[in-house]
């Protein structure tokens, strides 16, 4: 007879992992919007890819050798591929008990995350769980200390592969701990939430009553606190967000990434880049149009877009090579730089040092955000923090001076990670550089002289004006401040020859030992 019983459980037990919850459940995820953590899967990796992990582990109930019920563990997890790419993958199971069966656990500290380490792959996480369940300690028949053993493997996934985040449902206790250790984190718009705990146990231990939403939706998370980087339309569009992610980033931090043909010529001259910045200093211009003129084929992957606006973080590629992109925006506080700002830009610093990634730099910055408002948020302590960042980074930094460079922000992209390391800087014909905005600086250091004039506002505007005449770019280039001012067109001819260049230090640079991303 061989083996056929034994092959006819296996595939048994099978089936009943696959029915997840149950049909009554599986319609309810589906009346709500959200795909199933299997579907998930098979949405996300290429087509037959998927090798799954540990199937058959779950709540079994056997009467005289005959097996009678199973509940799976409410965790699916494995191996798979992305474009070919192999990447370790790992979701909740949202239909049995809200993704915390009290009576199995299987989770991916298993077998994903450990596969990650040791293979050198992606980790992906798709999150849709609660956490500890009470029901846990009343089976168990005791209430533990958490040991918190389980988190050194977070952080050396963090400081060793990309880590990514698709925030699918409602999301609290260990499960949105475990998400946000990661390099990059979406969530749905109007179908996510992420919080330590939901609206019932917040309206019991301090009497606010507030919806899921408005706890921890995504205008809570990616537009106000900044806590998960970008938000979705649909989970297919957060699952193309963390294609995109992983697509420019080696397979570890000890690796460079691949170059990709893209079919752009580095050569090319954008027309546009000669106007693209206007004559009058005060008015604005589009710096996202800018950074799409000058990278491959105008693909820009933004992170962060809806929080810490005056600063522009994101990956491109330039000559096929994948680039960090940092800039400016002047229609958000004239691109100053306050506390939310810096510390995107400190993050986005530490992540591309950490995978190798070269950074260009489009700078239109004039210094740190004034006010009781910027005080209140410890701007100047949250900017030395992106000094920090800058001047610890040790992957090459090209840096094009659009236009503004003020103060000690503006330092942050001057800084070097080295002793004697040397930071690339070219001037547009806009460029003005100092260190202190003119029109502020003149009200400061001239303010007796000012106040004494029989006409202040005519004498502060001809002071104004005499010092105008000092910020011309020219000026900066004879004292060497820039390497050269060019063309406009010629930027990205000049950045990719950089990142070109750059190449063979990466590569030493990929050796080094690394410590773990902080989200």
């Amino acid at each position: 007879m061989g083996w056929e019983r034994a092959m006819e459980d296996i595939a048994y037990i099978r089936s009943l992992a696959a029915e997840l919850g149950g049909a009554e459940r599986i319609e309810r995820q589906h009346r709500g919007g959200r795909y199933t953590v299997r579907e998930r899967i098979d949405k996300f990796v290429d087509p037959g890819s998927f090798m799954e992990a540990m199937p058959l582990v779950g709540a079994a109930d056997y009467e005289d050798g005959n097996l009678r019920g199973f509940t799976p563990g409410a965790y699916v997890m494995g191996l798979a591929e992305i474009d070919g790419r192999p990447v370790a993958i790992g979701g909740d199971d949202f239909t049995i008990s809200g993704g915390s069966p009290h009576n199995v656990h299987k989770g991916a500290g298993q077998f994903s995350q450990p596969l990650a380490l040791q293979y050198g792959i992606p980790y992906i996480q798709l999150v849709e769980g609660v956490g500890h369940s009470s029901k846990s300690d009343e089976s168990a028949g005791h209430m533990g200390l958490p040991g918190g053993q389980q988190w050194w493997r977070g952080a050396e996934l963090l400081r060793r592969v990309p880590v990514a985040a698709a925030i699918l449902g409602s999301v609290a206790g260990a499960p949105a701990a475990f998400a946000l250790m990661s390099h990059f984190t979406v969530m749905v718009k109007g179908q996510s939430q992420i919080f330590p705990s939901g609206p019932p146990v917040v309206r019991r231990a301090i009497g606010e009553d507030i919806d899921k939403d408005a706890l921890g939706g995504s205008y809570m998370h990616v537009h106000k606190s900044g806590q998960v980087d970008n938000e979705a339309e649909s989970e297919d569009d957060a699952f193309e967000q963390i294609k995109q992610f992983l697509s420019y980033l080696p397979n570890t931090t000890s690796d460079v990434a691949p170059r990709v043909e893209t079919g752009d010529p580095p050569d090319r001259r954008p027309e546009d880049l000669l106007t693209i910045v206007p004559p009058d200093r005060r008015r604005g211009y589009d710096p996202r149009k800018l950074i799409r003129l000058v990278v491959d084929n105008g693909e820009f992957f933004e992170m962060r877009r809806h929080w810490g606006g005056a600063v522009i973080t994101g990956f491109a590629r330039l000559d096929g090579y994948s680039v960090g992109i940092l800039g400016s925006d002047p229609h958000v506080i004239a691109g100053a730089m306050n506390g939310d700002a810096a510390d995107k830009y400190a993050h986005f610093v530490d992540l591309c040092d950490a995978f190798n990634l070269p950074i260009v730099i489009f700078l239109d910055m004039p210094g740190f955000m004034l006010g009781s408002r910027a005080e209140s948020q410890a701007t100047m302590r949250r900017g030395v923090r992106a000094l920090i960042a800058s001047a610890e980074a040790q992957v090459p930094k090209v840096e094009f001076c659009v236009r503004k460079s003020y103060g000690v922000a503006a330092d942050a992209p001057h800084s070097v990670g080295q002793p004697h390391g040397l930071n690339l800087r070219f001037g547009w014909p806009a460029g003005e550089w100092g260190g202190i905005p003119i029109e502020g600086g003149v009200a400061a250091a001239y303010r007796r002289e000012i106040d004494a004039a029989p006409d202040p506002d005519a004498h502060r505007q001809m002071i104004e004006e005499r010092l105008l005449r000092l910020r011309s770019p020219f000026r900066a280039a004879h004292r060497g401040d820039v390497i050269d001012l060019i063309d406009p067109r010629d930027t990205r001819a000049l950045a990719c020859r950089f990142v070109k260049l750059a190449q063979p230090m990466l590569a030493k640079l990929a050796l080094r030992p690394k410590r773990p991303v902080r989200p």
